[in-house]
């Protein structure tokens, strides 16, 4: 079973943030990545949409054999995590745990920022797990619908993207917050313009990196740490193949591999 993948799916190349910090702790480890491109946005899905999408692909998973799998998506997290639990037996991890543990450990002033995907803000899955862990932090949450399409384009640092994420932070710099969880693994990618936006006087909190440092711990706990060998990749899409494996070339820095194509009715015959 150490031998055995691990598993991140999410809407797009979001996950990808994921991945990237856990190559970097757990380098022997085999990766399959599913990009859901073809569905996206997630952000704009219904519970039930979202949790068929995510069972199918986590289906398509199990026939690789993975060892455990990795949300690596809020909005899946979010619609779908209880349920995916319920319906396989391998370890399931989501991201908005994770982030939420590091954001409260970080905060001094009790005020923490949220953005994420529409689904996410309007599900308000960010805000009750940080209340149900420390009742007396206010949260302030916004959506931020342009963030994952300019992700996907790889514009990261684009003179647009400071004008798009100047008008979604504003009420959040307005709140106080010292503390932001980027509630969306699309969005690590933007760090840089979001950061210089803030300000030094706010943390950003990324779930990639509170997901990965999870993820190495329930692999430990489980016994199923891969510990010797060079890790192997596969990389799928519902989308253009192309157009995905553009984007991902610059996100991970390298061009050792191929995205395959998956065709939705494949998925859609899983479940």
């Amino acid at each position: 079973m150490k031998e055995q993948s691990i598993g991140f799916l999410d809407s797009g190349l979001g996950g990808l943030s994921v991945v990237k910090e856990v190559k970097k702790l757990l380098p022997r480890e085999n990766i399959e990545y599913f990009a859901d491109n073809q569905r996206q946005p997630y952000g704009e899905k219904n519970q039930d949409e979202l949790t068929d999408y995510t069972l199918q692909i986590i289906s398509f998973f199990i026939k690789k054999k993975i060892k455990i799998c990795v949300i690596a998506c809020n909005t899946a997290t979010a619609a779908s995590l209880k349920k995916a639990r319920e319906f396989f037996s391998i370890p399931i991890i989501g991201v908005i745990r994770p982030a939420v543990q590091d954001a409260i450990k970080k905060t001094s002033n009790k005020r923490i920022g949220v953005i994420a995907t529409e689904f996410t803000t309007k599900n308000e899955a960010y805000p009750k797990e940080i209340k149900r862990i420390a009742p007396k932090i206010k949260v302030f949450s916004n959506f931020c619908p342009e963030f994952v399409s300019i992700v996907e384009a790889g514009k990261f640092t684009a003179p647009k993207t400071y004008e798009v994420a100047r008008k979604y932070l504003k009420p959040l710099k307005d709140s106080q917050i010292d503390t932001l969880i980027l509630g969306c693994t699309h969005y690590s990618f933007l760090k840089r313009a979001i950061s210089d936006i803030m300000g030094s006087g706010v943390i950003l909190v990324d779930p990639s990196v509170s997901t990965s440092l999870t993820l190495k711990e329930v692999i430990i706990q489980k016994g199923i740490l891969k510990e010797e060998g060079k890790g192997e990749e596969n990389y799928y899409t519902t989308g253009s193949p192309e157009k995905v494996e553009k984007t991902a070339k610059i996100i991970l820095n390298g061009d050792n591999f191929k995205i395959q194509k998956v065709k939705l009715e494949e998925l859609e015959q899983n479940i």
